[in-house]
């Protein structure tokens, strides 16, 4: 459940200069989960795994790193590669080994990922 409920939050992202999403025309930065599913966190997953915070990582080299952090005093750290174009960003885990996909416009990353609708906001 814990690697579903990570993979789950995994997305992140990193940057493309030629995306008109951020300064510079970049994706890369720091973002921090502010929803799941419309509801603000702390979110309860159904298991009843609470996620406290989650914080994304985009780095101008195209790569990303994802911290989520869990009521227990766990966290998880997904890591990979990302790629930018219009808006669009395709993540790469090296942890998980899977592929998923986001938007950005603006400061706000949306990922679905696993029925799941996670809103981040740009730091």
């Amino acid at each position: 459940m814990r690697r579903l409920v990570m993979f789950a939050l995994a997305g992140t992202l990193a940057a493309c200069s030629l995306d008109s999403t951020g300064p510079n025309g970049s994706v890369a930065g720091n973002y921090t989960l502010r929803k799941i599913n419309g509801q603000f966190l702390p979110y309860t997953f159904s298991g009843g795994l609470r996620l406290m915070s989650d914080e994304l990582t985009l780095m101008s080299d195209g790569t990303y790193q994802d911290i989520s952090r869990y009521d227990d005093g766990t966290s998880f750290v997904d890591e990979g590669d990302y790629t930018s174009s219009n808006g669009a960003i395709t993540f790469y885990s090296s942890t998980t080994g899977d592929t998923f996909q986001g938007s950005v416009s603006g400061d706000i990353l949306t990922q679905v990922l696993n029925n799941y609708t996670q809103v981040f906001e740009r730091d």
